[in-house]
């Protein structure tokens, strides 16, 4: 404690520095609005005052803050722009034809606002992207392990790198939790900057398709972009396979001609992704021909190795899926002339990533836990524990609340064709009934399953009845910490109940 009572926050507010990131203090170099406005190609405002932050949240408003209104699935921040002006917000970006109270105000009219605030954003943060080495993931499933391998890759070969996505933002030292697999964009640029400041050259970025559609990767400079797979996901949203896809395009559109697009060429969207780019690309894959083709040399139990260029990887992954996961990796060898010996003894020690085909071991059994919620998903981690397993199979899974209610049935026909002990119970219902989605599930499965809507419960029942060499796997939620329910996340963990099962046991 200081001797005086200071207020640092409003210190650093008045000579521009504006943001604090966890313990991290991200410096911005203050600008007039006009400056800003004048960047971000937007009509300019009658008052041309210094400004002390930009923001979408009306309660962190301070005195000559420019306060942009996003309107959200549930919330439109038009009616908290009253609260941003009673917090010192001098300037009101929005879409929103509004009743000038104030003539001290500036009131800026947008066609479209995320836009509008990706636009600002990169002004603001004077265009930090293009002065990083960004690399993106984009594709339904595979996201989480091929940026995390990425990003732990890199890292171990001395190039620092920072890492943001579903499981969180992280870099060495550091690591934070995010409520999206992208975050916002104002988000995006403060850890950008915040890379940039402590000198961590390289950003490995999961992007999802929503984050495409609402702007929140706008204007973003990616240096090359990784597709891994594409099938259905996210019908709620997007509403046809089309939009979906062409969400997933829109990023390798927008690729300069010196960046990189690489293919996972085993998947027939990548022809969409190859015409509509103009970046080099490298291929992957491998059933296809491939600038890296990769050959399974074994499955086992501890892991599942290939060979690549007539050198052999060895791995502690399962799944195919991961042999593809890595191929992706190596083509970014390439990119940046990293020889493949160093990923081949970086690989051969990588543990899995966490909630995605982690394995315990009980006696002789073994016991999954994935993230697995899409159709295809699901179905690829089934097959690789048939393809493993000498026992008997156990699945427990459940479907997510105010999704595409598709997906329930077609992972419901998948079970009804899968030859495994099934247990239908809860997967974050949100805002709908938990039986309601169990129901559609089942609908489509003709043979016995069971019925266990608590989650502990139906796993506890699952591990009570294995048998020697049987599998058990745990899908849909990961290492998801929390249990989704009418707009609270309540604490709940799969590994937890499993871990304690095995302890008193």
């Amino acid at each position: 404690m200081t001797k005086y009572n200071i207020n640092l926050e409003i210190i650093l507010q008045k000579v521009g520095y504006l943001f604090f990131l966890q313990h991290n203090m991200i410096l911005v170099i203050p600008m007039k609005v006009n400056t800003l406005l004048r960047k971000a190609r937007l009509p300019l405002a009658k008052i041309n005052h210094k400004i002390s932050k930009l923001t979408c949240d009306s309660r962190v408003c301070t005195m000559n803050s420019l306060f942009v209104a996003i309107h959200g699935n549930r919330v439109n921040a038009n009616q908290f722009i009253e609260d941003a002006i009673s917090h010192g917000a001098k300037t009101i970006i929005t879409e929103v034809k509004q009743e000038e109270k104030y003539s001290n105000i500036n009131y800026i009219y947008v066609e479209n606002i995320r836009k509008a605030l990706a636009l600002l954003a990169k002004a603001y943060f004077h265009d930090v992207s293009n002065k990083l080495t960004m690399i993106g993931i984009v594709g339904t499933n595979g996201k989480t392990t091929t940026s995390t391998i990425g990003y732990n890759f890199f890292n171990s070969i001395g190039r620092r790198s920072m890492l943001i996505g579903t499981n969180g933002v992280f870099y060495q030292g550091y690591e934070g939790k995010l409520e999206n697999t992208t975050p916002d964009i104002l988000t995006i640029y403060q850890y950008l900057s915040l890379a940039k400041r402590k000198k961590i050259p390289t950003v490995f970025m999961e992007i999802s398709s929503i984050s495409v559609d609402q702007y929140r990767i706008y204007g973003l400079e990616y240096d090359c972009l990784i597709f891994t797979n594409f099938s259905q996901d996210h019908l709620d949203y997007h509403k046809t396979l089309d939009r979906y896809l062409f969400c997933k395009l829109i990023p390798f559109i927008k690729l300069s001609k010196s960046a990189y697009a690489i293919l996972n060429t085993d998947d027939m969207a990548s022809k969409s992704f190859s015409k509509f780019t103009d970046a080099h690309i490298i291929s992957y894959g491998v059933k296809e021909n491939a600038d890296i083709l990769g050959t399974i040399h074994s499955y086992k139990e501890s892991g599942i190795s290939f060979y690549t260029k007539d050198i052999l990887f060895k791995t502690k992954l399962l799944g195919e899926f991961n042999v593809m996961n890595c191929l992706s990796i190596l083509a970014l060898c390439t990119v940046f002339h990293i020889p493949f010996n160093k990923f081949q003894d970086f690989i051969s020690r990588f543990e899995p990533v966490d909630g995605r085909m982690n394995v315990i071991s009980y006696k002789d059994q073994q016991i999954w836990i994935d993230y697995a919620h899409t159709y295809m998903a699901t179905k690829k981690v089934i097959e690789e524990a048939r393809r493993l397993c000498k026992g008997n199979l156990h699945i427990v899974l459940g479907c997510g609340g105010n999704r595409e209610k598709e997906k329930r049935f077609m992972i419901g026909t998948l079970l009804n064709s899968t030859d495994a002990r099934i247990i239908l119970t809860t997967d974050n219902p949100r805002f709908e009934d938990p039986m309601a989605i169990i129901s559609d599930i089942h609908s489509t499965i003709e043979k016995e399953v069971e019925v266990i809507p608590n989650r502990k419960e139906a796993i506890v029942a699952a591990l009570e009845g294995l048998s020697s060499k049987d599998y058990l796997l745990v899908l849909g939620k990961g290492c998801e910490k929390y249990m989704d329910i009418q707009g609270v996340k309540y604490p709940y963990s799969d590994l937890e109940v499993i871990h304690e099962w095995i302890r008193n046991h």
